[in-house]
């Protein structure tokens, strides 16, 4: 959560405050509650901060003309205290010559506040975060420096943190320091070094990065980085690396095409994402397969829709005669499985690598039972890769809007390739039939670009179901899962009440709330399932339900009982019905954002959201 951005920079008539301003603008979607800027200026701390969104705030140049040499911004995902001004960071100590941003949750906040309470400090805000400066204020006192004033800060701090320390008498030099929170160094050596809670905050101004590690802090100076291990006391050889992806990958506009949201650009990148996935090397896969195979309990864990895809994955691999997979949420792991078997392999999906649940969990898997942690990730470098045996780098790129699409697509089929991988390493399919899926799913790229080339009637029926309040997803096997993203998808960006069940299950409760004019989507391609889910839509149809249902392009059947179709391109035969969740799954993404637009909202900033929950 949480966008952070400093600078500190030998660079002449540098404006920093709207060069911070800008860098957490390309931050925004990780929070958008309030906005604040501190810069040390001629021996103080210049401090601005508001609630809103930071257009709004900087409408006249506020953040912009603040005054100053160095220093930090943050756009806040509220966790402790409501999004109001004087919650919203940076946060200072009783001096005012100590600001600092936070990304994270410090879990014994309240037994630290109540010391520094008894010691006189006063306090401004309701957040965790105020805690720092007071302990930081109070270390200086006695005599150390900034930079082992916060490491014996972090020390007393329990939980997740992600830390940027500017002070007003310490003109050389900003302290971070991190721990289970996202924290990246941009460098242009000599000159500038920035900090931020993601690349893109400083990727127009340099592609030269640094990761911080847990348990790590920081000296930044101009042009110049200095990290330390806060438990050993040494220092840590730098290893800078250049960002591989140009800040045209974070920008609205596609082939030339200049789009009005993030969210529809970025599902017109999903067709040329799935090509890029489908071609990673096999020699990728070898080891990740090999896992799979040779333990005794396998476990895939994820959260929100790479949950979804997770369960899609799962179904791919055993179909494709992989072993048993037990999915559990990431949230849960920790409390379904307390003792881990011997044995065992994780495979953690995530888009971020930095979802706070799911490295709870691949830690506690790792460390209590010494499971194989095996990840499908979208971010190289970050904390579930470094914690992670074997890697898995998804194809889809930066996504700015906080509704994922490309990762969910991306996620799906590099999990079906390695269910079709496993099949070709241990002859559990022959060599012809590995040979049609894997044309069939590399041929998903096609067909999600032609549902984009005849979109019309996914916004004709956005428009019928705005006025809904309340919306069912229905459907069987692997289409489960397409209907879960999509009843998601709805919830964040159009905040219509959605709930997705296998079809089987709703006649176990969900029914009795079908009445006239009842609105029921059914995924139904022509699977294993099809003539279940036929049943499904005429019990649904019979209570007064309107039904509208995805279909192949070819359905008959489904299309003669449902109200509204949408039609999927997809061949008629198993190998393409079987690997085309993608498709289903993304026709469904691109309704709830007509519907979104429909509404008049921001499908890019859905209330309440942030794009990397990164607390838990």
């Amino acid at each position: 959560m949480c966008g952070i951005f400093g600078i500190i920079s030998t660079k002449p008539d540098l404006v920093v405050g709207r060069q911070i301003r800008e860098g957490l603008e390309r931050l925004e979607y990780r929070g958008y509650d309030s906005a604040g800027i501190a810069l040390v200026n001629n021996g103080k701390i210049e401090l601005r901060k508001k609630s809103g969104r930071i257009a709004v705030i900087n409408k006249h140049g506020w953040f912009d003309s603040t005054p100053g040499q160095f220093g930090v911004g943050h756009t806040r995902w509220a966790t402790h205290g409501k999004p109001i001004q004087f919650n919203a960071h940076p946060h200072m100590d009783c001096t005012e010559k100590i600001a600092i941003v936070h990304n994270g949750i410090v879990e014994n906040y309240q037994d630290l506040k109540k010391e520094l309470l008894l010691r006189g400090h006063k306090f401004k805000s309701d957040t965790d975060t105020e805690i720092f400066p007071h302990l930081i204020e109070e270390f200086i006192a006695k005599g150390f420096s900034l930079k082992d004033a916060v490491i014996e800060t972090v020390k007393k701090c329990h939980g997740a943190y992600g830390v940027v320390v500017i002070h007003a008498d310490t003109p050389e030099y900003m302290v971070v320091a991190r721990k289970e929170s996202p924290l990246v160094i941009g460098i242009i050596p000599g000159e500038t070094t920035y900090c931020a809670s993601d690349i893109p905050a400083f990727l127009p101004l340099t592609r030269e990065a640094i990761i911080l590690d847990d348990d790590e802090v920081a000296i930044l100076k101009p042009g110049e980085v200095e990290i330390f291990r806060v438990y050993e006391g040494t220092q840590k050889e730098i290893s800078p690396f250049e960002v591989s992806y140009t800040m045209d990958a974070a920008q609205k506009t596609l082939d030339g095409v200049q789009f009005p949201w993030y969210m529809i650009k970025e599902l017109h990148e999903v067709p040329q994402k799935i090509k890029e996935q489908v071609q990673i090397p096999q020699t990728d896969l070898d080891e990740f397969c090999k896992g799979i195979m040779e333990s005794d309990h396998v476990f895939i864990t994820a959260a929100g829709s790479s949950y979804y895809a997770a369960l899609a994955g799962k179904f791919q691999i055993t179909k494709f005669g992989g072993p048993y997979i037990e999915a559990i949420l990431c949230s849960e792991f920790i409390d379904l499985v307390p003792n881990i078997p011997k044995n065992s392999l994780i495979i953690a999906v995530s888009q971020s690598g930095e979802t706070a649940d799911t490295i709870e969990a691949v830690r506690h898997a790792r460390d209590k039972g010494d499971a194989k942690i095996c990840s499908i990730v979208n971010q190289i470098g970050s904390s579930l890769t470094r914690y992670s045996d074997q890697v898995l780098v998804t194809t889809a790129g930066p996504e700015i809007a906080v509704a994922s699409q490309k990762a969910f697509c991306t996620q799906v089929t590099a999990l079906t390739l390695i269910g079709l991988r496993i099949a070709e390493l241990y002859h559990t399919l022959p060599p012809m039939e590995i040979k049609a899926y894997r044309e069939s799913l590399a041929n998903t790229s096609s067909i999600t670009k032609q549902i984009l080339l005849k979109q019309g009637i996914i916004k004709e029926l956005a428009s019928k179901l705005t006025e809904y309040n309340n919306i069912y997803f229905l459907a069987r096997g692997i289409s489960y899962a397409a209907a879960l993203e999509g009843a998601l998808k709805l919830k964040e960006v159009a905040y219509i009440h959605t709930e997705s069940y296998a079809a089987g299950e709703s006649k176990h409760g969900p029914i009795a709330l079908i009445e006239e004019g009842f609105p029921v989507i059914f995924v139904a391609p022509p699977d294993q399932t099809y003539s279940r889910i036929v049943g499904n839509i005429m019990e649904m149809k019979s209570r007064g339900a309107i039904v509208y249902s995805v279909v192949s392009d070819e359905d008959e059947n489904v299309t003669s009982i449902s109200d509204y179709v949408i039609r999927i391109p997809i061949r008629k035969n198993k190998y393409a019905v079987e690997t085309s969740i993608v498709p289903f799954a993304f026709s469904l993404q691109l309704l709830a954002y007509y519907i979104s637009i429909k509404k008049g909202l921001d499908p890019d900033k859905p209330r309440n959201l942030a794009k990397s929950v990164t607390v838990k």
